[in-house]
């Protein structure tokens, strides 16, 4: 539960009580606090909570009087400090008689005391006490913090200072109170409400009326002893033994000016107090010297002159002003007289003087900005030490509000006011503007009586005046700004209310500034000034006049040098760099000037085009030729004109209403077009074109978001109908093309090149229509110097954007390159028109083809005119002197013809390849021929050329018929035609002895006899006795012999293959000649050049396949004569042994190729086994066949081959046919190597001899099965003859004796078995045991034979004796034959070898049990 008020009391009284209880000399202090307890708790039995004041004056007043004790009044003030804070005591009568205790008791001179009194005083002052209605008490407490101010103890003044300005400010902070109680609440006065509210409850509660009146006359009784501090004279409650302190004065008096504004003007006596006492005292403290005042003293005086400006006393007060400001010496009172001057300056009292300037002869305003202008133009720069000083201050403007340091006044400072004074007349101009609703920015009409027009009329003048002599002093950054933003202001008020003499020559003015003098440094300075310039032409544009305009436009002309002289840093000091940056920046927003200017009217923006125009035409007047190479040398070739520039620049933010002012600067541009300054010339058509471009693209973009044009408001050039609008911007090249300037045309064409490479794809029919009169009018120049650029446009045209034009439109581009190739003499241009006429032509072509349903499709009038013409001029190109263009324009010309596909047009394409392509075939032949003929050093290229012709032509031939209707009559005879005119030039070729042109032509003329065979072999026979001739020629170059073996000659082969693949009886003995000749050519070339060592291998090259592979496939279709003539070919191959190992291997080689023909056509073996029988004896008979055999160590010889092959066809032959089965085994029969054949050679070639034995047992054993398989030829003499051969070798041939007993079952052969036993039993019976093998297996022969029975009936002997022998005998069984030898085999009865001894005793056992078994 909290305690009450007197329970707090009494605890305090026990406390203190306690503390006097052992002091018998506080006896009557004893009394008063015994009796004011008892008051207290009687008080408290009845309830009541006050407390009654007069007992604790009964307290105070003995210890006031009678003790002098510090330690005793220290205790006593702790009691009443105690009861203050438990708020005890809360009344101002009780608080008031404890503070006359505390003056009473504060002469005692007790450090300890004294600082318990202000440590204990603080708690008195609270706005509660302190205020105009309790002023009594305020003196009271004013005289004792000034008695403690004055104490030597510092803690004690400084808490006495913190009291003493706590006194102030509640006493001043209570004048609010008083205006508030006054009616003045409604005029925006700021107070605190919860307090006011407070208060005036208390009054309420007490019913005691606030006398106002009292408050106000407290005021001045105040206000009047501060003034009388000020003038050093004391009032009745400062103590006199403390000094007086003025500055203490002039700071309450500023405090309770501050707090009451300017309401004091409301008390009349407050007033008077003020004008006849306040100004009268700050003149006499302004009066003193500034060594005899201190310097915080004068700044408080300026600014309670603030507060006294405004009243009946403003007129003394810039009196003052004026004054200080006049003062020649730098002082504080001239640096805060500006200060004062500028905050009054954007205020209302300012603005109501001004208002007064039309009407009062005599204003204080225009007084001071003439005095103020006066004083720039004296002003010195400042120094060094000043520059310094002034740029480390971090606030240089001061505030007259604010309790700063005050640096003494210098040359720096005073610009800086100077600067501010600017910055803030202008802005109260705005603030009064936009009070009277007069919008800056805009242009406005006011009248010349109007006031505030008449304030900018009286004013301009001397602030220009002034702005400019600032602008020449060497200001801070920040003030320079300060100063331009004011000028900035002051050009956006004339601009906007149409002071044209005013904004002219403000402009004029800035832009002096702009650019240093001749001879000095680009800074900062001017660099600052360019940046405000800058946002001056951005931001308001729109108000500038055009005099303004050009002065801006001259002004940038020369600082853009300026600029460019100093992008780049001199050094790597920060503040180098910062100056390229900033450069850096100028030039970015110089390419921004008038990105505001869209917001400019129709008429304004013509006007600034005006102003850009005069700058160009000036430019005109002023500068010849001479000049122009002078001013050019620093920057260039070509001077860049600024105004064109910025023309551009604007026209390109204004592009949308490009319709308003073209006219206007076209006009303009052709007259500077047509004049004699050529760079200037040059600048404006380079700048005109880019309009173009701006134009093009926005009108553009235009119609394909609005796609009905506006024609309410677009007028009839710029329609979006037929493209006129293009036509419209594209007429100035047109006119420009007029003027026969060559610069100016080279111009034209690169930028026609720029929009075609840009906006090609959007240009229509009218477009189109100028680009190609501006191309055909430049190109119609007999000159040479366009022809690159004019043939690179119509180029681009042709390979991007054909499709996008018309029949007629094709037909300029056709006039348009014949013009440009007219006038070129390079040699290159012919290789750029091949690459436009291909894609000309293949438009052309697929045009027609393909795209029938467009609108600008050609008809067919236009085809038959176009195409001609496309593959005439190809035709002539052709036979350029550079190989690259020839083989272009060849290879266009076969590529166009071929996409030229329609049936309806087979007649115009046969027309073109005959009368033009054919034509220039010839040409291109024919002009090869003589530089061959005549050893010109290109000869090689035109091979290449002619090859490219052959190429085209054959890709013609095979490409196109594909196409045409098969079933079209003059198919083949056009072809016919075509081959028949082609051969001249293919001979022609052969003829010129060129290796890999040869080799082409045999290619191409090959895939032309592969597409068309048997029209090209009835039209080739010259053509095929060329070839024949190739390979009769002695040739010496052995790289045309290489190539011919290596490269042409398979290919020729591969054609005579083909051809014989037709099975065709066409001049095919001649065919078959060459292609023998062929093969046989790099041997007869060898055996006079060693081939081998010029690394020219042609072993390969020998082998007849393709024609034998042929043959195997199709024998059976092929004439008669061919077989014929392959035959007498091969009979001509082997009439002579091969003289070299090549020879030998062609002849191999062919010869194995013919055997595997006749595998797969056996039914032709008839027709070739003379020619085998010829091959073999032919062989058999000649040693030197077998030479190289066994040089190359090879395992069989082309005897031992061709025999087996013929061997082994025969009996498939034999078979499979019985015609013919008598001669072929005759045949057979020769072959055999016989007796006498082997007694030959047995001294001959070992291989030879070998082989023949080989031979004899297969052709002996192949032979016999024959027979044996065909029982009904052993009757024919044929049989006869073989037995008889076998007779004849069975002496040295086990193979015979055994087919003799094979074949023995004919009786007539009986007695050539016997007799050849006979001479083998008789001829080995004596000899040695090696040749028991022999007769053992001639033993096993005859015990396995078994003859005819009844053999020996009719008996005949080899030599002809007849033995006849009967039935019964024993010689008529089927072993007769045993019985017949029986005495030969009895005289081997004693033979050496035990195996033929046993073999005999086997015989004879038979033929004994033969005899057994009859017995």
């Amino acid at each position: 539960m909290q305690e009450s008020r007197v329970q707090l009391a009494l605890r305090e009284i026990s406390i203190i009580k306690q503390a006097m209880s052992s002091k018998k000399k506080y006896t009557p202090m004893k009394e008063s606090l015994n009796n004011f307890q008892k008051v207290l708790e009687e008080n408290k039995k009845n309830g009541i909570q006050d407390i009654p004041r007069q007992e604790i004056q009964k307290i105070l007043i003995p210890a006031s009087k009678e003790l002098k004790s510090a330690k005793f009044h220290t205790t006593l003030i702790c009691f009443l400090l105690k009861l203050i804070n438990l708020k005890v005591i809360n009344d101002i009568q009780t608080s008031e008689d404890v503070l006359d205790y505390f003056l009473k008791i504060k002469e005692i001179q007790k450090e300890e005391l004294h600082y318990k009194l202000i440590q204990s005083f603080m708690a008195f002052i609270h706005q509660d006490f302190i205020n105009f209605r309790n002023y009594g008490f305020a003196e009271k407490c004013l005289t004792f913090v000034f008695f403690m101010k004055n104490s030597k103890m510092p803690i004690i003044q400084a808490s006495a200072e913190t009291s003493l300005d706590k006194l102030i400010e509640l006493l001043s902070g209570s004048t609010q109170l008083i205006i508030a109680g006054q009616g003045f609440d409604e005029m925006n006065i700021i107070i605190d409400l919860d307090n006011q509210q407070e208060q005036n409850s208390q009054q309420t509660n007490s019913n005691i009326p606030i006398d106002h009146q009292k408050e106000v006359q407290n005021l001045h009784s105040i206000l009047s002893d501060l003034i009388k501090i000020c003038d050093y004279s004391r009032p009745h409650w400062f103590p006199s033994t403390v000094p007086i302190d003025r500055e203490f004065g002039l700071s309450s008096i500023n405090s309770f000016l501050s707090n009451m504004g300017k309401f004091f003007t409301q008390f009349s006596i407050i007033q008077e107090l003020l004008s006849n006492n306040l100004i009268q005292v700050l003149r006499k403290i302004l009066a003193i010297p500034i060594n005899m005042i201190k310097s915080s003293i004068i700044v408080v005086a300026f600014k309670c002159l603030t507060f006294l400006v405004d009243g009946p006393q403003s007129g003394d007060v810039w009196d003052i002003l004026i004054q200080q400001i006049k003062s020649n010496e730098h002082s504080i009172h001239k640096n805060l007289s500006f200060q004062t001057l500028i905050y009054f300056v954007q205020s209302q009292i300012f603005l109501d003087q001004l208002l007064q300037l039309p009407l009062n002869e005599k204003n204080y305003i225009l007084d001071i900005i003439t005095l103020l202008s006066g004083i720039v133009k004296e002003i010195n720069d400042p120094t060094e030490f000043e520059q310094k000083r002034w740029m480390e201050l971090t606030n240089p403007t001061y505030n007259l509000q604010q309790n700063s340091d005050v640096y003494p006044s210098d040359n720096g400072l005073v610009c800086r006011m100077l600067s501010e004074f600017q910055s803030r007349f202008v802005n109260s101009l705005c603030v009064y503007a936009d009070q009277q609703k007069i919008s800056l920015g805009v242009i406005i009409k006011l009248q010349s009586t109007d006031k505030f027009y008449q304030i900018i009329e009286y004013t301009w003048k001397l602030n220009l005046r002034g702005i400019k002599y600032l602008l020449l002093k060497d200001l801070d950054e920040q003030t320079l700004q300060n100063l331009l933003s004011a000028f900035q202001q002051y050009i956006n008020i004339v601009g906007s209310i149409q002071m044209k003499s005013a904004q002219n020559a403000f402009i004029k003015t800035i832009c002096e500034f702009c650019k240093p003098q001749i001879g000095y440094e680009f800074t900062k300075k001017h660099i600052q000034i360019n940046k405000m310039v800058l946002n001056i032409a951005n931001c308001l544009g729109n108000l500038l006049e055009c005099s303004s305009w050009i002065c801006i436009f001259k002004t940038f002309e020369e600082c853009e040098n300026h600029y460019l002289r100093n992008r780049l840093a001199k050094n790597s000091s920060q503040e180098e760099q910062i100056k390229t940056l900033d450069i850096t920046i100028l030039f970015q927003s110089l390419d921004q000037l008038f990105s505001q200017s869209s917001n400019y009217g129709n008429e304004h923006l013509i006007t600034v085009m005006d102003a850009i125009n005069q700058i160009t035409i000036e430019c005109l007047e002023q500068q010849s030729t001479l000049e122009l190479k002078r001013s050019n040398s620093q920057f260039g070739d070509q001077k860049k004109y600024f105004s064109l520039l910025k023309l551009v620049e604007l026209i390109k933010f204004n592009v949308f209403r490009l319709d308003i002012f073209w006219e206007l600067i076209i006009a303009h541009f052709i007259s500077v077009i047509s004049s004699r300054n050529i760079n200037l010339v040059l600048n404006a058509a380079e700048t005109l074109s880019q309009i173009i471009f701006y134009g093009f693209e926005h009108w553009t973009q235009f119609y394909k978001k609005n796609q009905q044009h506006h024609s309410d408001y677009i007028k009839e050039k710029w329609h979006k109908n037929e493209s006129v609008y293009q036509q419209t911007l594209f007429q100035p090249w047109i006119d420009m093309c007029a003027l026969n300037q060559n610069d100016l045309k080279e111009i034209i064409l690169n930028n026609v090149l720029k929009m075609l490479q840009n906006n090609g794809h959007e240009i229509q029919q009218k477009g189109w229509d100028s680009i190609l009169i501006i191309l055909q009018q430049i190109g119609s120049e007999q000159t040479a110097i366009f022809v690159k650029q004019g043939l690179a446009c119509t180029e681009y045209i042709i390979n991007q954007f054909l499709s996008n034009l018309n029949g007629q439109q094709i037909k300029k581009i056709f006039e348009i390159i014949d013009e440009y190739k007219s006038n070129s003499n390079e040699q290159n241009i012919n290789f750029q028109i091949c690459n436009m006429l291909w894609h000309l032509g293949d438009f052309i072509t697929k045009n027609n083809s393909q795209n029938r349903e467009q609108n600008h499709i050609l008809t067919n009038e236009e085809l038959e005119l176009y195409l001609p013409e496309i593959f005439k001029k190809l035709s002539i190109i052709a036979l350029d002197p550079i190989p690259e263009i020839r083989h272009s324009a060849i290879h266009i010309f076969s590529n166009l013809l071929i996409h030229l596909n329609c049936q309806n047009l087979y007649t115009q394409w046969k027309r073109i390849l005959e009368n033009i392509f054919m034509k220039m075939m010839h040409n291109i032949t024919n002009t090869f021929k003589e530089r061959n003929e005549n050893k010109e050093l290109d000869v090689a290229q035109w091979e290449e050329t002619v090859k490219s012709a052959i190429q085209a032509f054959i890709k013609l031939i095979k490409k196109y018929f594909l196409i045409v209707d098969e079933s079209s009559q003059d198919k083949d005879q056009d072809i016919q035609l075509l081959i028949i005119e082609t051969t001249p030039d293919l001979i022609l070729i052969f003829q010129q002895n060129k290796p890999f042109l040869t080799l082409e032509a045999s290619k191409q003329m090959r895939d032309l006899f592969l597409y068309k065979p048997i029209v090209c072999l009835q039209n080739f026979n010259l053509v095929i006795n060329q070839i024949s001739n190739l390979f009769d020629q002695p040739y010496q170059d052995i790289k045309y012999i290489k190539t011919l073996i290596l490269h042409i000659a398979p290919e020729l082969l591969e054609f005579l293959n083909d051809i014989m693949k037709l099975a065709s009886n066409i001049f095919i003995e001649e065919v078959v000649d060459v292609y023998y000749k062929i093969l046989e050519y790099p041997i007869n070339v060898h055996t006079k050049i060693d081939l081998i060592q010029n690394k020219i291998f042609f072993e390969d090259n020998l082998a007849p396949k393709q024609l034998m592979i042929t043959l195997q496939q199709n024998l059976s279709k092929q004439p008669p004569q061919l077989i014929q003539k392959i035959i007498d070919n091969i009979y001509q191959l082997i009439q002579e042994p091969p003289s070299n190992k090549f020879k030998h291997i062609l002849i191999k080689r062919h010869f194995i190729q013919l055997n595997m023909v006749l595998d797969n056509n056996i039914e032709f073996f008839n027709q070739f086994q003379e020619l085998y029988k010829t091959i073999i004896l032919t062989m058999r008979n000649n040693n030197q066949f077998f030479y190289f055999t066994e040089t190359l160590n090879e395992e069989k010889s082309i005897y031992m081959i061709m025999a087996e092959n013929y061997l082994f066809r025969a009996k498939i032959y034999l078979n499979n046919n019985s015609q013919d089965q008598l001669q072929i085994l005759k045949t057979l029969q020769l072959l055999l190597p016989d007796k006498s054949i082997c007694e030959k050679q047995q001294s001959c070639s070992k291989i030879l001899n070998l082989e023949n034995q080989q031979l004899q047992n297969q052709y002996i054993e192949d032979i016999s099965q024959i027979y044996v398989k065909n029982p009904n030829l052993s009757h024919s003499s044929e049989f006869m003859e073989f037995i008889q051969k076998l007779y004849e070798i069975s002496q040295y041939s086990n193979m015979a004796i055994q087919k003799l007993c094979l074949l023995s079952e004919n009786s007539k052969v009986l007695q050539y078995l016997l007799d050849a036993s006979q001479k083998i039993l008789n001829f080995y019976d004596t000899e040695c045991d090696t040749n028991s093998k022999k007769i053992i297996d001639l033993l096993n022969q005859l015990l396995q034979t078994k003859i005819p029975q009844n053999s020996f009936l009719n008996f005949i002997s080899l030599d002809g004796e007849e033995i006849s022998f009967e039935n019964t005998s024993l010689l008529q069984s089927n072993i007769g034959h045993l019985f017949y030898l029986m005495p030969f085999f009895v005289q081997l009865i004693e033979h050496q070898s035990e195996e033929v001894r046993s073999k005999v005793q086997q015989i004879l056992s038979k033929i004994s049990s033969m005899v057994v078994q009859i017995d």
